[in-house]
């Protein structure tokens, strides 16, 4: 029987509880905001930036991970309460000209969460998501109690998705899926990684990678990853192996968005002492 005490351990990295919602959908959409499938995907981020951090998730497809479903509160939402999932977060001191990395729209939405000094000093910089295999004794393990803050309840807009363009979030899917279904289907998967812009080049990405991959390690199972070329950087120092290179098309084009076609580093880690 799996406990708590077997369970990786990482400094500066945690599980994410219902109360870090609100920043970890701030720290999403900051670090998000630099990858090409956010601007392929959301074209419309600038005019609804409250739509790209909290409305309400609609049906999007198994694990294709938040930059395909509605909006960053939702998806994290979701695998919080979800016991086949885990969140991790990680944490630093608060760099107070952390405003200045983030895109404008997204300092004027209602929901922007900047960071602040707290009592214990640190505050969420980072995020990171993983689908547990089907069957692990891992399962529901990673589930924190039930939140009773109500000031962490949102008013979900009733118009949800109006920052996405519908035509490319199903072109995106169409090129993508088959691939992730071919190499990543009934696998464990990390599944988002994310970092505040204010706290790049600190380590965070790598600790919460190495947070993951450890679990793998300890279930004894590969570990895959979709991911565009920047997170492929951290992945493959990681011992990820390319599976298949995707580009994405672009099929429309908008005056709001500076994306061309988007690539997507598909690829497999083996645990360690796997002969595999």
């Amino acid at each position: 029987m799996v406990s708590f005490s077997s369970m990786p351990t990482m400094d500066g990295v945690r599980l994410a509880t219902p109360e870090d919602l609100a920043r970890i959908a701030t720290v999403a959409a900051a670090g998000f905001f630099h990858s090409p499938t956010f601007h392929y995907q959301r074209v419309h981020y600038a005019a609804y930036p409250n739509d790209t951090l909290l409305a309400r998730q609609e049906e999007c497809g198994a694990n294709l991970g938040p930059q395909a479903c509605s909006s960053y509160w939702s998806e994290y939402d979701r695998a919080i309460k979800d016991g086949t999932s885990v969140v991790l977060v990680a944490e630093d001191t608060l760099k107070e000209t952390e405003g200045s990395y983030v895109y404008p729209a997204l300092k004027g939405a209602t929901a922007y969460t900047p960071g602040a000094s707290t009592l214990a000093s640190k505050l969420v910089v980072g995020v990171a998501s993983v689908d547990i295999k089907p069957g692990s004794s891992y399962i529901g393990l990673f589930q924190p109690p039930c939140s009773t803050d109500q000031r962490e309840v949102r008013d979900f807009s009733a118009n949800a998705r109006r920052d996405l363009c519908e035509k490319r979030v199903r072109a995106y899917n169409e090129a993508t899926t088959p691939a992730k279904v071919r190499y990543l289907q009934g696998q464990m998967r990390l599944s988002t990684l994310a970092v505040h812009p204010a706290y790049w080049y600190r380590g965070h990405a790598t600790r919460l990678v190495g947070y993951i991959t450890r679990l793998a390690d300890l279930d004894g199972v590969p570990l895959g990853i979709s991911a565009v070329p920047q997170g492929a950087i951290v992945a493959a120092s990681a011992g990820f192996e390319e599976r298949e290179l995707v580009r994405v098309k672009r099929v429309c084009v908008h005056k709001e968005t500076k994306a061309a076609e988007v690539e997507l580093w598909v690829a497999i880690r083996r645990p360690l002492g796997s002969n595999c």
